[in-house]
């Protein structure tokens, strides 16, 4: 006995320790800072579109319920009371009739079998059909998220810029007053600032404007501050290692939502026909019921109420069977309509597989070719960062003039921005090959 409570006790903590570890496995919607992996998790939990797709899926299980229990029998019962009432011969009249029917198919051409696994089919492409909107909203989520740690680095170098861009404007002023440089050069210097000093001001606006977007894939609201936690380079860039297209073509094809769900298009359609073909056969049906009633007048002596619904009872007891014999060729006309969708989904499974094989390909090929482009351009903005340092320092010895400067400054803008953009657009692509492959979403 001891060993058997210790047992159920033992069984009921491993219980409460599985069902803490799903409740802290959703993220609180009290969360303020959040890592890309929180940002997906919150919103499968959170967000309005998708709770509105899960609907779907209750409502086809609640469909696949109803089928399974068209199988069982209906039961009902029945009830009238009458009263009537003749003057002349000054007659009251009291009757009532009372029962209980019960009927069960027992044969319809398997239509209600079809049925069930008809529904049990729905069931699953409504699953489906929220596992392809959480794709969606992934790449969005990742897409929100990059946006903003772009802007964020983009703003710590524009910052720097401009806090070197200030450091010559006053430089300027003071060989402006002694004559060294021409009021000209200054104002440059000046207006150069004034561009830099908004260009800051932009990409926090950018910065404002992605983070608004990322509250709405959220469902958060859009006036609580909320935060990124960025991740740390060396782990960012050692998820970014490519997979072989092989790797990619497998793991996609298998877990793609679009081409299970263009299967199962086939597999339903096939269910269509057979609903039709159950129309060919016949239908055999039990009856059962149970009924009794009384009728007493003042006319007449009557015997008691309860005797006569004992002696009224009755019982019946029946096959009824449908064989249909002309049906003006609906029903053949049916099934070859339903043969046809067979053949639309079949062709169509073969285009959505031949599309997405074309697609990834083609996709891998986007993601080496902006992993060349973020290698390049890597390149490019270290030796136009050092270029612009070089004059930074040219000009603060007065070797060349502001506009040298400028020119320079302008350059590594310009690459700097093409930095952020090549860099952010490989990653992005990376991530979406790893939705795309059903693989979890990690920086």
């Amino acid at each position: 006995m001891k060993k058997i409570l210790n047992l159920l006790l033992l069984n009921s903590l491993m219980v409460f320790a599985l069902a803490q570890s799903d409740i802290a496995a959703v993220p609180s919607e009290n969360m303020s800072s959040f890592t890309l992996e929180d940002c997906i998790r919150y919103a499968e939990a959170y967000n309005y579109s998708l709770q509105s797709s899960a609907l779907n899926v209750t409502s086809s299980e609640i469909s696949l319920k109803s089928a399974k229990e068209h199988i069982a029998p209906s039961v009902s019962a029945s009830a009238s009371q009458g009263f009537s009432t003749n003057n002349y011969q000054k007659s009251v009249n009291w009757n009532g009739n009372y029962g209980i029917s019960a009927g069960m198919t027992l044969f319809d051409g398997l239509s209600n079998y079809n049925s069930i696994q008809q529904s049990k089919l729905q069931v699953e492409q409504s699953k489906l059909e929220v596992e392809r909107s959480k794709n969606s909203m992934r790449i969005s989520i990742i897409q929100a998220f990059l946006n903003i740690m772009m802007n964020e680095d983009l703003l710590e170098y524009q910052q720097e810029v401009m806090a070197s861009s200030q450091e010559q404007m006053e430089q300027g002023s003071q060989q402006f007053q002694v004559g060294q440089i021409l009021e000209s050069d200054y104002k440059m210097l000046q207006a150069q600032y004034t561009s830099d000093r908004f260009n800051v001001e932009n990409t926090k606006l950018n910065i404002q404007n992605n983070y608004l977007t990322l509250k709405k894939l959220l469902s958060i609201d859009p006036n609580k501050e909320i935060s990124i936690v960025r991740p740390d380079s060396a782990t960012l860039f050692k998820s970014l290692d490519l997979p072989t297209l092989e790797e990619v073509m497998q793991n996609a094809t298998n877990y793609l939502p679009e081409l299970k769900i263009s299967e199962n298009d086939i597999t339903d359609a096939n269910y269509a026909v057979k609903l039709q073909k159950a129309n060919y056969y016949p239908s055999l049906s039990l009856n059962a019921g149970i009924s009794t009633g009384y009728n007493n007048s003042n006319m007449v002596e009557n015997e008691k109420w309860g005797t006569q619904l004992w002696h009224g009872l009755g019982e019946n007891v029946g096959l009824n069977l449908n064989i249909p014999i002309y049906q003006r060729s609906d029903v053949r006309h049916n099934v070859q309509q339903a043969q046809l969708r067979v053949q639309q989904a079949e062709l169509s499974n073969l285009e959505t597989r031949n599309q997405i094989s074309q697609e990834l390909q083609q996709y891998y090929i986007d993601v080496l070719s902006a992993q060349n482009d973020y290698m390049v351009s890597e390149a490019q903005r270290d030796a136009y960062e050092a270029n612009y340092h070089a004059y930074t320092y040219k000009f603060k010895y007065g070797s060349i003039t502001a506009v040298d400067l400028i020119q320079q400054q302008t350059n590594y803008l310009n690459q700097l921005n093409k930095y952020m953009q090549a860099k952010y657009s490989f990653v992005l692509k990376r991530k979406i090959l790893d939705v795309m492959m059903g693989q979890p979403v990690k920086l």
